[in-house]
């Protein structure tokens, strides 16, 4: 699949652009290959300045609100806590900025891409990682795969400021999205290295503000959480197949909800006939 590299981070950066353009080169049919499923075309790599990849940000999340609230007919009080429930995702979000390796996001509506804010790269010390950076290009890759799949609904229904209203309050999106990104760079970057590429600990590079964030930026039970989705995800995989599991991208009675406590809850949403209920 062919892909495009938007390198607007300056000019020092340049080379960055070009190497990640000869990874997708490697990792961009393996994708494929692995997950079933098809990249957009072309797929795009976005490098951004920090300050650009913010402002884009504020300016998607205000978008994506107001556009919710006009099409739901939300009031005034929905509005508020909506608005307040943005301030702190972007809070959040821009506190821990350099631990963001790469983002697929669509900053333009009906635009999926892979952003990478080349700072975050120098912060966590990763600039020159060959190996990590397969591996962030096998994993953001997946999710613009998964956003094909989805014809971007699914990024849509879990950035949803309105679930209820929506009708998607209950599902879990993250178990899915972040299960399968997992399960997918693994299998790419062992096909690269005979080893999958892991989630390493701090590089020696590393910055000062990089460590700082790093020490309680992710709880333990975070961890867990992403050990199980991808724990979960495989087992489904190779329990019903491939094929039957890639279903899940068009067909919302098998998103697993946040009531499917172990992957035979969820398994059991494949089987012929079976009818779950509406999740809550």
């Amino acid at each position: 699949m062919p892909h495009v590299v938007r390198q607007e981070a300056g000019p020092e950066f340049d080379q960055l652009g070009g190497r990640l353009s000869a990874i997708a080169e490697v990792t961009s049919p393996l994708i494929e290959t692995v997950t079933g499923l098809q990249l957009p075309d072309p797929a795009v790599i976005h490098l951004m300045t920090f300050n650009d990849w913010k402002k884009a940000h504020e300016e998607r999340s205000l978008q994506r609100l107001r556009d919710e609230a006009a099409q739901f007919g939300v009031g005034a009080g929905g509005k508020m806590k909506a608005h307040n429930r943005r301030a702190v995702l972007l809070a959040m979000r821009f506190k821990f900025w350099p631990m963001m390796v790469g983002e697929a996001v669509d900053l333009v509506p009906g635009c999926p891409e892979l952003v990478i804010v080349p700072e975050a790269l120098q912060h966590a010390g990763l600039l020159n990682d060959d190996p990590v950076l397969h591996k962030m290009l096998a994993h953001e890759g997946t999710h613009l795969a998964q956003y094909t799949a989805s014809g971007g609904g699914i990024w849509d229904e879990q950035e949803s400021f309105f679930p209820q209203e929506r009708g998607v309050a209950g599902r879990n999106y993250a178990f899915l999205l972040e299960g399968h990104a997992y399960w997918a760079d693994a299998h790419v970057t062992t096909k690269i290295f005979s080893a999958p590429v892991l989630n390493g600990g701090t590089s020696p590079d590393a910055s000062e503000l990089w460590r700082e964030l790093a020490s309680h930026s992710a709880p333990e039970e975070i961890k867990a959480g992403l050990l199980r989705s991808t724990g979960a995800v495989a087992q489904l995989i190779d329990a019903v197949g491939l094929d039957v599991f890639n279903r899940v991208w068009t067909e919302p009675d098998l998103l697993p909800t946040m009531a499917d406590g172990d992957p035979e809850a969820w398994r059991q949403r494949f089987e012929p006939g079976h009818r779950p209920a509406a999740p809550r």
